[in-house]
């Protein structure tokens, strides 16, 4: 009777709630939670951490959408994801690191050659001291925000996905549902941003 009531013990919680609908859908909501940690992350980041290291003030509105949330961020932890994560085999934790400095390097870049030419604005610029060191002419791509946005895709890719992995095991329609919410909230403020103008992609040096 001990051995039967072990076995049952053993057996992993296997409840509706803890079961994704579909795997696509466990997919989507993975990207969705990522999306969501990167934009807010990348905030905290800019505001806490690069603004005081550089004499910036502190600004709780960087960003322009009224939440603390960049979408560069957060569009660079989703690539990243769909290219490197989603629950792939992981390689070395080396490997992983320079996949995602130069994902992300190229991301940015991107990103900022398209607003310098197409918008007439640049965000961002690392010509200043402190970011100077082996950075574009154009002020675009430096060294340090490189190897920064590397610890950041590697940082994802081995604990963001854990993270998710325990906490849908839990009860993944309660955190399906809560993701999705803040999804819609993060839509919101972004369609209210450009209605307004005042949209800031990222980058707290202008």
């Amino acid at each position: 009777m001990l051995h039967d009531d072990a076995t049952v013990s053993s057996v992993p919680n296997t409840s509706n709630d803890s079961q994704p609908l579909t795997p696509w859908f466990d997919k989507a909501t993975r990207v969705a939670f990522v999306f969501l940690l990167g934009g807010c992350i990348g905030w905290l980041y800019e505001v806490f951490i690069c603004a005081p290291l550089n004499g910036v003030p502190i600004d709780l509105g960087h960003g322009g959408l009224g939440i603390p949330f960049l979408m560069i961020y957060a569009v660079g932890s989703v690539v990243i994801e769909l290219a490197f994560g989603l629950g792939r085999p992981q390689p070395h934790a080396y490997i992983q690191f320079l996949e995602s400095t130069i994902l992300a390097t190229a991301l940015e870049y991107a990103s900022g050659l398209t607003m310098l030419h197409l918008l007439q604005v640049q965000t961002w610029d690392y010509r200043i001291p402190g970011w100077d060191f082996l950075v574009t002419s154009d002020g675009l791509i430096c060294l340090r925000a490189s190897l920064t946005f590397g610890v950041f895709g590697l940082l994802q890719l081995r604990g963001v996905s854990r993270l998710y992995e325990y906490v849908a095991r839990k009860n993944f329609r309660t955190l399906a549902v809560v993701i999705w919410v803040l999804v819609a909230v993060v839509v919101l403020a972004l369609l209210n941003a450009f209605v307004f103008h005042v949209i800031d992609t990222g980058g707290t040096w202008h």
